[in-house]
């Protein structure tokens, strides 16, 4: 198999000192904002947050040491914004407070790529839209950082954004900690479908419906909650990293014989025709805007929809003795 060509920005490629002398205004302050924020001045360049006046994260930005006013502020002041507030606000941020202020030349950094993608905002003339998309919550990008290693990011840049905007976001990459190993370049587009896709199918979803079934499905036979647990969930990381470091197939050779002659047994059984066929509709979805649409929706809706489906989550036998392990091991 010929290697993949895959667009690699080295660490030594990036010159920090794009910056030098630039104003950074990071907008939100949950986990990425927060993280970000901390990485940056760790780096040499304090951030300006904006936020609105009554949000609670202001307390903790100034508890953090950093100024705070609010967006349509904090903007126009800016040669680089970060937008790091959650997908579904974001056409209200730049409707409401970011289209009035923006000034020629300036560089909008998104974290993931939905709302550009989708059209839920625009680009006007002479603003860069830069992607800077970190592969972790920010509570583990700031881990990381102060760990001296790196969290994997995708980085790029919409069709109409101008080349050194990209050359800002490597910069802007480097000082939150996602270089050091290496930057992947991609577009916009491979990056919403590809982040929506594998969260719902895979990551989040399909994980959470794999590992509830598993777990009920030893608890109907008789077998014990907390052994269903740890034989379903707790020893999920170990696998984890196997394939992380391995791939599948040599995560297959590093297991116990009995473990992978029931696992590749069991792949077709599992994972058919039928769960294909699912996936290929949800990416689809995906494509075509629908999920952006639904998403869209429930949030004026407030979240109705989410809110249901999260009720019935927590209530759920294995996150009951998910926190009991916790609990009990983890003092």
């Amino acid at each position: 198999m010929k290697s993949p060509k895959i667009k690699i920005i080295s660490d030594r490629q990036i010159n920090p000192n794009l910056l030098r002398d630039r104003t950074i205004v990071i907008i939100g302050y949950g986990s990425q904002g927060r993280a970000q924020a901390l990485n940056l001045r760790d780096s040499g360049f304090t951030p300006l947050i904006g936020l609105p006046v009554g949000s609670r994260s202001r307390q903790i930005a100034k508890r953090d040491g950093f100024a705070a006013t609010t967006p349509s502020k904090a903007a126009p002041q800016a040669d680089i914004v970060a937008v790091l507030i959650p997908d579904h606000k974001h056409k209200e941020l730049f409707d409401n407070e970011l289209y009035p202020v923006m000034k020629a030349g300036q560089i909008y950094i998104f974290a993931h790529a939905l709302s550009v993608h989708f059209k839920l905002i625009e680009q006007p003339p002479k603003i860069d839209y830069v992607l800077v998309a970190p592969h972790s919550p920010g509570i583990r990008l700031r881990e990381r950082y102060l760990a001296g290693e790196a969290v994997a990011a995708f980085i790029g840049k919409t069709d109409e954004s101008s080349k050194r905007s990209l050359r800002s976001a490597a910069a802007y990459a480097k000082a939150i900690g996602c270089s050091r190993y290496g930057l992947i370049e991609t577009n916009f587009a491979n990056e919403a479908i590809g982040d929506i896709f594998g969260e719902q199918a895979v990551l989040c979803g399909g994980l959470a419906a794999l590992l509830r079934a598993g777990f009920n499905t030893l608890v109907k036979a008789g077998i014990p909650s907390e052994n269903a647990y740890l034989e379903c969930v707790y020893q999920l990381d170990l696998i984890v990293e196997l394939i992380k470091k391995y791939g599948i197939d040599g995560m297959y050779q590093r297991i116990s014989t009995t473990a992978a002659y029931g696992g590749l047994m069991a792949e077709s059984k599992i994972i058919n025709d039928k769960s294909k066929k699912a996936m290929t509709s949800l990416i689809k979805q995906i494509e075509d805007g629908r999920f952006t649409a639904g998403l869209m929706a429930d949030y004026k809706n407030s979240f109705k929809k989410l809110n249901q489906k999260r009720k019935k989550s927590h209530s759920h036998a294995l996150d009951e003795m998910a926190r009991y392990f916790d609990t009990t091991f983890n003092r």
